[in-house]
């Protein structure tokens, strides 16, 4: 029984060493926590499962993986990795600050790498992704390419997928089906908001093209009605005399509501 153990504990500790990760790169304050006690790290420098990587507000770095994935590491950034050892699927645990990971395409039939957060646990398959945490301890995932199922760590529920383009906020009090209704793909509001734009400009450029005619704009509001149109409310112009409309002239077509036809108001600016 000792003869199996001593064979079988290099092997445990070979993939233990296997799963480390590498500094590629990294700029301003990085460390590792030991102890209690911040240690600089360098270029190039292996970080093991179940070390804490910390950045500082000039810090940030680039984490390769064993498998060719990998991890940016923002400023401001608390995080461990690998915090269960003994099984490599569990990739990081983000405490406070943003990571971007590029995680490479997993097997079909394979378990899925977990990312989790003080609120989320999100489950990645080949994908391209960030994770924040802010110091409310609130999750925001966005999703560049690819998909992520994400559910809530603190409170039961179903997961939701968050597809490419998409992102996602959990909060710790707010349970995820209806967190999941602010998931909306940004493609479709960068439209959305281009769509009201547009729309802006051409009401501007038709109330310029229609200001210099108060005739026709007198004529609109005496046909709904009689009343006074919204572009002249708040108007402090004096009426024109009767019988000429505001242009100068004659015209019978404004006072079919009864009287005079008002002044054009401000057009869009």
């Amino acid at each position: 029984m000792a003869g199996l153990l001593t064979l079988c504990l290099p092997a445990a500790q070979a993939q233990i060493a296997s799963d480390a990760a590498q500094i590629a790169s990294m700029m301003g304050r990085v460390s590792v926590e030991r102890g209690g006690e911040l240690w600089t790290v360098s270029n190039g420098q292996a970080i093991e499962a179940g070390q804490i990587i910390v950045t500082g507000a000039d810090g940030s770095a680039q984490l390769l993986l064993p498998d060719a994935s990998s991890v940016e590491i923002f400023p401001n950034s608390r995080l461990i990795y690998r915090a269960n050892r003994f099984n490599w699927r569990d990739l990081l645990d983000l405490y406070l600050g943003k990571v971007r990971l590029q995680i490479q395409q997993i097997l079909p039939g394979e378990t899925p790498l977990r990312v989790t957060s003080p609120t989320a646990v999100i489950s990645v398959r080949g994908t391209v992704f960030e994770v924040e945490v802010d110091a409310a301890q609130d999750t925001t995932i966005w999703v560049d390419t690819g998909a992520v199922s994400v559910r809530h760590r603190l409170i039961p529920g179903q997961e939701v997928m968050v597809q490419s383009g998409q992102s996602l906020r959990v909060a710790s009090t707010l349970p995820l089906t209806a967190a999941a209704k602010s998931a909306v793909p940004l493609r479709t509001l960068g439209r959305v908001v281009r769509a009201v734009g547009d729309t802006l400009a051409q009401i501007k450029a038709a109330r310029g093209s229609s200001g210099g005619s108060g005739a026709s704009g007198g004529s609109t509001a005496s046909s709904s009605g009689g009343g006074v149109s919204g572009s002249d409310s708040g108007s402090n112009e004096t009426k024109p005399p009767a019988g000429e409309d505001d242009t100068g002239s004659s015209s019978n077509s404004g006072n079919s509501g009864g009287g005079p036809t008002a002044p054009p108001g401000d057009v869009l600016p």
